[in-house]
């Protein structure tokens, strides 16, 4: 009889030897595929986690988006000033993140509120050069909205480097599925889980709040709304126990626009939350615009993909409507 172990060798040694058999026949499959729509410019983003984080086969990447959101049941999708989403993988935080996007209605124009975990380049970015690709699309970029947004902030910069890595790719999934037709704008704000809002206290998140908001308010007069997305994380790397008691604390700040609890509470606790300072500004933005809450929609971990109890990660859900 074969021993359990001696079949899964088996079955591994078959599953490698098909991978070389794909590959070698891949070069011929490869003139049947359909271009990759801007990939001939050369200041394009190209993408760095499809195949990894999310599927790099186009159709495959369509099926699994498609999938998350036909999860949520959300049949009557919203305009929205703003909304808050994770930037995990598609498995990770896509569960999550699909909450959010099902239930809101993307419109033409989007400004991206990420952090930049990393560092290396300008610590307060705007994306000048072109489009965003993501397998079977490339995103526009709205170069007038870009122009506005560096007119109102003038301490942005244009830089690539602070765009490298995932933060706003993972948003990407979602806005070529719902809005393939959309032209977006990025922000990247060195912020990571190590930093506690970093170069930003609560005096200069309100001003960049009240800069963000006349951009907003001055397109929906014109009857062209923009979007402001955002993405973070929440607490990094925690035990579950720290996730479940952190976590919820974070969001209550976040759902009454408290950007001075949230302030005090990041920086006197040293909560790891991965994008506090683009999340502050987003709330600056709609008190800014006369509001006074977001509505929570979900909240998600690492913990539902990875049964890690000692490794969790969590992810937000919520959305200003109109």
């Amino acid at each position: 009889m074969t021993r359990a172990g001696d079949v899964q060798y088996l079955l591994s040694r078959m599953t490698r030897r098909w991978m070389a058999l794909v590959a070698l026949l891949a070069p011929a499959c490869a003139s049947d595929a359909a271009p990759q729509p801007g990939a001939d410019d050369p200041t394009a983003r190209a993408w760095e986690k499809a195949g990894s984080w999310y599927p790099e086969d186009p159709d495959e990447l369509d099926d699994e988006v498609a999938g998350l959101l036909d999860a949520v049941g959300a049949d009557q999708p919203r305009s929205a000033l703003a909304i808050l989403a994770p930037h995990a993988s598609l498995t990770s935080s896509g569960p999550t993140a699909a909450e959010v996007y099902a239930r809101t209605v993307l419109p033409d124009h989007i400004i991206i509120l990420a952090p930049d975990h990393f560092g290396d380049g300008a610590r307060a970015a705007i994306w000048t050069d072109g489009p965003w690709l993501v397998p079977g699309h490339a995103i526009a970029i709205d170069h007038d909205l870009v122009a506005e947004l560096q007119a109102a902030l003038p301490d942005l910069e244009p830089d690539r480097v602070p765009f490298g890595n995932h933060e706003e790719e993972m948003q990407l999934p979602f806005i070529q599925w719902l809005r393939p037709e959309a032209s977006i704008a990025g922000i990247a704000l060195f912020d990571n889980s190590r930093h506690f809002f970093d170069g930003f206290d609560p005096d200069r998140i309100a001003a960049w709040g009240e800069a963000l908001a006349g951009v907003l308010r001055a397109h929906a007069e014109a009857g062209e709304p923009v979007l402001l997305l955002t993405t973070t994380d929440l607490t990094h790397h925690q035990t579950l126990a720290v996730s479940d008691a952190e976590d919820p604390m974070l969001l209550d700040h976040v759902e009454t626009l408290d950007v001075e609890g949230l302030h005090a509470y990041v920086t006197g606790e040293r909560i790891s939350m991965c994008g506090e300072i683009p999340t502050a500004i987003m709330m600056a933005t709609l008190r800014a615009l006369g509001r006074d809450r977001m509505d929570f929609v979900s909240r998600g971990s690492n913990f539902s993909s990875s049964g890690d109890e000692g490794d969790v990660v969590g992810y937000p859900a919520a959305a200003a409507w109109e």
